[in-house]
């Protein structure tokens, strides 16, 4: 009996429970139900008193591609342009997407005054949307974003009021391959969808290459190193920079490599300082290789993209940074500045005619090839011509040593001012001197230059070391008929600008 007593209270005890639950709960759904009206009614006013611009997406997940982000934005019917994306665009579907970016969806009218108070359309007879139109559009959201500009990514702009190096820069716009740009070409809707995602969806942003090398200035090494880290952010799917080594006062000497294939050509210059004219020589060969390669262009009649699935570049542009500081810069923004001097002093050679680096050793004497035989070379460190008191005593060449042992290339290419004249010959025989004769005589026919077989084979030279040693062709180019002389470089660079790829092809016509 009392069993059943107890399960009585417990029953009326949990009825209980259940009716101030059930109390508690009303409560509760009548304070959430006032909570979220008057939530919506706050957001409702401040979306139409306050437009925002859209400048992220507001998706649970964000759209993948441009024609989702598009259809998300609900100003079109679905799969707007994803058939059709070559159709041109209206002004009107235009204004459609840029008034959802900048907050005026539903609200067209009121947008186009707001455009039309900002000069946005030039022509207002016009109904199909004009590139500088939407580049204007796309400035509008990505000038709030204050973007410093430091590169030049087009030809000939200097007139327009849209700030295409920003939107360029920002990755919104592309640059295409003539670096030209045409305000009057007409939209189509594939472009539209692109530049409206970009704006709002960072990941869709694409990498343009700028204008970077500017090879008509005394090009120091400071210029050099920024440029080479310009064009390999600009190029990351083609260039990869790399750290052979440092100088004696501790300045890179770095290498950029262009292309995938596995047989690779050297270029290297500057190894003497006063020849540094041949610095920005490789860096524009490397800058317009590049471009051409990603454009799927050809260059001088060579498919440059084509090419580097079988043949990888190493640029090597400034062989000896501190002689070449020295040169350009003068004794007092090196470290050795008592001992340059000195060096000076005893010679009849002026500085701007410094070859050695910054030990007064000259680097092109320094390789181990008949090194011990040498002659016209001097006893004592001097502006030029002393080898050294060992083979590779210097870090310089050490490091280029070391790097052409490392990679083992099918064929180098040395850069060296002045003479207009191809050398190739170190004591080859047989094949191998008929190999190289045929490969000089190639590359002297593409630069207009004669090809040379010495007759006296001094020795110490690094094209001499890489014949011997790895038994490969290896050139020397001498360039212009003067040192450091820019007025020159126009002939130089159409001579010249070839020669990497003219080299490529030769190379890939040599039996195995």
């Amino acid at each position: 009996m009392a069993f059943f007593v107890k399960i009585k209270r417990y029953c009326q005890a949990m009825m209980l429970l259940g009716e101030r639950l059930m109390e508690y709960t009303q409560k509760l759904n009548r304070q959430m139900f006032f909570f979220i009206t008057a939530f919506i009614v706050f957001a409702y006013l401040l979306g139409k008193f306050f437009p925002a611009p859209i400048k992220q997406a507001l998706f649970n997940s964000p759209p993948l591609d441009e024609w989702e982000y598009i259809n998300e934005l609900g100003v079109f019917a679905n799969n707007w342009g994803v058939i059709d994306s070559d159709l041109p665009v209206s002004r009107e579907e235009g204004i459609k997407v840029f008034a959802a970016l900048e907050g005026y969806h539903g609200r067209e009218q009121e947008y186009k005054a707001v455009l039309a108070e900002a000069g946005i359309f030039s022509d207002n007879d016009v109904s199909v949307l004009a590139r500088g139109e939407l580049y204007r559009l796309a400035a509008r959201l990505v000038q709030a974003e204050k973007t410093e500009v430091s590169r030049c990514y087009f030809y000939g702009t200097e007139d327009t009021d849209v700030p295409l190096d920003l939107l360029a820069q920002q990755g919104i716009i592309e640059v295409p391959y003539e670096r030209q740009f045409v305000p009057d070409a007409i939209v189509t809707r594939g472009e539209l969808a692109r530049v409206a995602a970009r704006i709002a969806l960072p990941s869709l942003r694409i990498i343009n290459a700028p204008l970077t090398v500017a090879p008509k200035q005394e090009y120091t090494y400071e210029i050099m190193r920024s440029d080479l880290e310009t064009l390999a952010a600009a190029y990351p799917e083609l260039i990869t920079l790399q750290e052979i080594g440092t100088s004696v006062e501790g300045r890179k000497i770095l290498a950029a490599k262009l292309g995938y294939g596995g047989k690779e050509i050297f270029l290297d210059a500057a190894i003497h300082a006063c020849e540094w004219m041949t610095t920005p020589l490789l860096m524009k060969m490397l800058e317009e290789y590049a471009h051409h390669a990603r454009y799927g262009q050809a260059y001088g009649g060579y498919d440059v993209a084509a090419m580097l699935q079988e043949i990888s570049f190493w640029f090597i542009p400034m062989l000896n940074p501190d002689g070449v500081t020295l040169v350009l810069e003068g004794p007092g923004a090196t470290e050795h500045a008592q001992s340059v001097n000195r060096m000076l002093r005893q010679s009849d050679r002026p500085l701007e005619r410094w070859k050695a680096n910054i030990r007064g050793v000259d680097l092109n004497r320094n390789f181990p090839a008949s090194w011990p035989y040498m002659v016209k070379v001097d006893t004592k460190p001097s502006p030029a011509f002393f080898k050294g008191y060992e083979p590779l005593s210097e870090p310089e060449s050490r490091a280029l040593y070391d790097f052409t042992l490392e990679r083992r290339p099918a064929m180098t290419i040395s850069y060296h001012q002045q003479g207009e004249i191809v050398y190739w010959y170190f004591r080859q025989k047989g094949e191998r001197l008929e190999r190289d004769r045929t490969l000089a005589q190639g590359l002297a026919a593409a630069l207009g230059y004669p090809y040379y077989r010495q007759l006296l084979a001094n020795g110490g030279k690094y094209m001499d070391w890489v014949i011997s040693e790895l038994q490969v062709p290896a050139i020397l180019i001498e360039v212009g008929t003067d040192i450091g002389n820019l007025g020159q470089w126009d002939r130089i660079w159409r001579q010249n600008r070839y020669l990497g790829l003219v080299a490529a092809e030769l190379l890939l016509t040599l039996p195995e």
